[in-house]
């Protein structure tokens, strides 16, 4: 009993020393400044974490650095659903979560990741800028009870195989890899494929293993993670726009002032269309650069 005492005991001390606070408890700073944790599965350096950045830059400066935010990159605090199921349980202050993932809470949410919703940029900015989402979040937060504040882009899905893939025939039977959940799968079939669920961080490892023959993701996350390495073949479908709703502790919220919850809502916003305008400008260039690492790009007949 007393050696079960020392470790609860040693297990409670490193998770204060890597997360710098309490579970569940809001950091408070010097003058009541309040101090957060904000996590996303993106490694450093991908759109998303820039555009963390941003909204953390954003966010000190217009709280006179009443706010800080610390911010746990590449699943530092938990896959990113147990990062959701955190902020739900308030054990996580923020949280970008893929609107997927948020659909397994709130099925409705689920409709921004819709294979083939979108026909255009303009189409997306308009659809992320509409009433539609403010009024869809203050329904989350009733029936789920987290903040969800707003969209940001992740980026347009494209599939990559390790055989060309020109129609969903050629797709038939292949093995997709997808994120355990509901809507991903879903997606996968869309595609003529089985879906096999993997974690995002052992893609690589199951597409050279052969525990999938295909997965789909943005050309920005299929440069950062390297999978051109393990599948040369890049079929531009763009089936889906995928995104991430950046999700608060609702007890986080309540922290705030009206001031501060204010400045949060609108930087959020106001990043939303940084990353879209951000992600825009990646595709374009990571695309090239997919090119010259010898990846074959697949153009669907429209």
């Amino acid at each position: 009993m007393r050696q079960g005492v020392v470790l609860a005991g040693a297990a409670i001390l490193l998770s204060l020393f890597l997360l710098g606070s309490p579970v569940g408890a809001i950091e408070k700073g010097p003058d009541g400044k309040i101090i957060l944790r904000m996590a996303h599965s993106s490694p450093v350096g991908n759109p998303t974490d820039i555009a963390s950045k941003k909204w953390i830059e954003l966010i000190g400066q217009r709280t006179g650095g009443k706010v800080e935010v610390k911010l746990f990159p590449n699943e530092q605090l938990g896959s990113e659903k147990a990062c959701l199921e955190g902020v739900v349980l308030g054990t996580i202050d923020i949280s970008l979560n893929d609107a997927a993932y948020v659909a397994d809470l709130y099925p409705i949410t689920g409709v921004f990741d819709f294979p083939f919703t979108f026909r255009d940029w303009d189409h997306y900015k308009a659809t992320i800028t509409n009433p539609i989402f403010p009024e869809m979040a203050t329904i989350v937060e009733k029936e789920v009870g987290v903040k969800t504040l707003s969209i940001w882009i992740y980026g347009r899905r494209l599939l990559i195989s390790k055989k060309p893939v020109k129609s969903p025939a050629d797709a038939k039977n292949m093995k997709i890899r997808t994120p355990p959940s509901e809507l991903a799968q879903e997606n996968a079939r869309v595609l003529g494929g089985i879906p096999v669920t993997i974690a995002f961080s052992e893609t690589y490892m199951g597409l050279k293993q052969g525990l999938a023959d295909a997965a789909e993701n943005p050309s920005t996350a299929i440069y950062d993670q390297k999978w051109y390495e393990v599948a040369k073949y890049l079929t531009m479908t763009n089936h889906v726009w995928n995104n991430e709703i950046l999700t608060m502790s609702k007890k986080t919220w309540e922290a705030f002032t009206p001031e501060q919850q204010k400045i949060v809502r609108d930087t959020s916003n106001e990043v939303s269309i940084f990353r879209m305008d951000l992600q825009k400008q990646m595709e374009t260039s990571r695309m090239e650069d997919l090119k010259k690492l010898g990846m074959q790009v697949v153009v669907p007949p429209s």
